[in-house]
Formats: structure tokens, sequence, C-alpha cells
């Protein structure tokens, strides 16, 4: 009997792929229903349907799949902003195209700052410097930084930039989707004015 172990090794990973999801899509069904806090390993393992040893070949801990939840919406992001070849004129213009398509990932995708607002102190206190969110800023920050060496945008202080540009964007994000009418332009647009003023471009 020949048995065909590149099929089984791709059902295995299908496999694998699909319980980890569960196990994400679980975590935020739960984190939003009963707080990052009140919210324990069985909880979500309870709600995914596997098996507890299952839960703990993909994660050690609800604060890990905390992370991977931040990491996969920060793969997204990143993916929708800088998926374009639209070469901007100057900083402002640079600013406008990342930022909407930002805010309109964010109103595509609510439950995210759903768990960032239902557990506001925990989630400012724990520490979401996932590794994804941290290799999103510096694509940023060599993005800017290639724009400045060839003169399309003016000298200023890409460190700083990289520094406030995640507080801020959360912030008028989770205000935005506070709102009864979501305004996409109004955000971009008080984002855009904040940091332009605030670097001094």
């Amino acid at each position: 009997m020949i048995v065909n172990n590149d099929h089984n090794d791709g059902a295995r990973e299908i496999n694998k792929t699909k319980n980890r999801q569960a196990i994400i899509e679980a975590g935020i069904r739960i984190f939003i229903d009963k707080g990052v806090s009140e919210t324990t390993v069985r909880d979500i393992i309870r709600s995914t349907g596997l098996a507890s040893g299952t839960f703990y070949n993909y994660f050690n801990s609800k604060e890990e799949v905390l992370v991977a939840i931040f990491d996969d919406f920060a793969k997204e992001i990143g993916k929708t902003v800088r998926d374009d070849n639209v070469q901007p004129e100057n900083f402002e213009e640079f600013l406008r195209i990342k930022l909407t398509r930002f805010f309109k990932f964010v109103s595509s995708k609510p439950e995210i700052f759903m768990i960032m607002s239902n557990n506001h102190n925990l989630v400012n206190n724990f520490s979401i410097n996932t590794p994804q969110i941290i290799l999103e800023i510096d694509y940023l920050k060599e993005e800017i930084s290639d724009y400045i060496k060839k003169g399309v945008f003016p000298n200023f202080d890409v460190d700083l930039f990289a520094l406030v540009i995640r507080p801020i964007t959360d912030s008028l994000a989770q205000e935005m989707m506070s709102q009864k009418k979501i305004d996409i332009n109004k955000y971009t647009e008080k984002c855009i004015n904040f940091l332009t003023k605030g670097l001094g471009v």
C-alpha cells in the first residue's frame, strides 16, 4: 500500500490552520462578551469545541490568544495599507492614502476595537507591541525614509512619527467607532492635521 505523505502533510497543515483560527475567533467572541480579565482559557476552549490539549498545541494562555488576535489584525492592516502602486506627491497625500485605508479597514472589523474599548485599562497596560505590529511600523518607517531621501517629503523625525502614529490612530479609530455615523473622511483629516502640526511638517 502506497501512502501519500504529501497529501497527509497538506491535510494536517489545513487542519492546524483551521484549529488556530477557531481558537482566535472564539477568543474574540469571549473577550468581547466577558472582558479579557474575566475570560479563562476554559471559556475559550469550550467555545471552540476543541479538546483542551488541542488549545495548548497553539497557545499557552489567554494572553497569547490576545497577542495573536492583534498580530493577525496588524498583518491584515499592513496588507491593506501597503497594497498599491500610488506615488504620493507629498507627505500629506501619503498620509491621506494610508489613513483612509486604515480607517476603512477598521470600520469593517469593529470586533477588534470592541475588545480594546471594552478592556481599555487592561489593553493599555498589556503589551500589544506584537512582532507583526513592530514589523508593520518598521515597513512604514522605511517607506517614509525612502521618500525623504528622494526629496518627496520634507526631512523630519521618522522615529518620532513611528512613536506617535499608533496611539493617535488607535485613539481616533476608537472614537470613530463609538459614533452612530462613521465618518472616515472626518477622522482621516483630523489625524492628518494632528500629525503634520505635531511634527512641524
